[in-house]
């Protein structure tokens, strides 16, 4: 994957939809690891504008910088991605 895959249209993304979508989706990682969820919820939700939009390349981004720190999976990203785009396209983003 790219960045450049993912829209960089910015759209409302509120911290219940966050936390509900991370936490009721089947991410492999945050099973075994739920400090992971956390922190990605976390830093999904510290990284949206004021307003509190955010694009997918945006999520894309910080999720690669938690895996390049080790702190994620590729799994945990690539799941991650993956129940954000359906949201995005469930709310006609």
């Amino acid at each position: 994957f790219s960045s450049a895959k993912y829209s960089t249209a910015e759209h409302a993304l509120t911290e219940h939809e966050v936390k509900h979508h991370l936490t009721n989706m089947h991410v492999r990682g945050f099973q075994t690891h739920p400090e992971r969820e956390k922190l990605v919820q976390d830093t999904i939700l510290a990284r949206r504008r004021g307003d509190g939009k955010i694009s997918l390349q945006q999520v894309y981004e910080l999720l690669t910088h938690l895996k390049d720190a080790n702190q994620i999976t590729k799994y945990d990203r690539d799941d991650v991605m993956n129940i954000l785009l359906e949201l995005y396209k469930q709310k006609g983003a």
